[in-house]
């Protein structure tokens, strides 16, 4: 694993890198203990703005632990796909992508999370779908027995 015999579609690495460059704009703003509370404070109020019911909550120490945590690891692993834009871990990111969209589903159906996160979704959607597209022919095909 980490190796791909077959190479990517030339548009395949510029497409991956876009994807792990918005990825690093956003999970920076929660990466950093002075930015997380303004991003976090922000997308409440703009929700508010919109006509949403929730106030900003107040997450304590151990949840601005955990919101800059999840940034540095979301840091992490979009620095690994700009600087190795491969198509595995371009697979893995489409897969995670999935997951943290039905996450993100699943609390929004519960009413636990303001609707202006379903921007969250459609964008999680949308790099897992344009990184599954691009890696797609760099996949080996089956051959046909004669």
């Amino acid at each position: 694993m980490g190796t791909e015999t077959n190479p990517m579609p030339a548009r395949a690495a510029p497409i991956i890198r876009l994807i792990a460059g918005f990825d690093l704009v956003v999970t920076g703003l929660f990466a950093l203990p002075f930015t997380a509370p303004v991003f976090v404070t922000t997308l409440y109020a703009l929700d508010r703005a919109l006509g949403g019911p929730f106030a900003t909550p107040n997450l304590g120490a151990l949840g601005w632990f955990f919101t800059n945590l999840a940034g540095v690891l979301g840091v992490l692993w979009a620095l690994v796909r700009l600087l190795r834009p491969e198509a595995w871990l371009a697979r893995a990111d489409a897969l995670g992508r999935c997951a943290v969209s039905a996450l993100i589903g699943w609390n929004l159906a519960l009413d636990q999370l303001p609707s202006l996160l379903w921007a969250f979704v459609a964008t999680e959607l949308l790099g897992a779908a344009a990184q599954a597209w691009v890696t797609q022919q760099s996949r080996p095909r089956a051959r046909r027995e004669s």
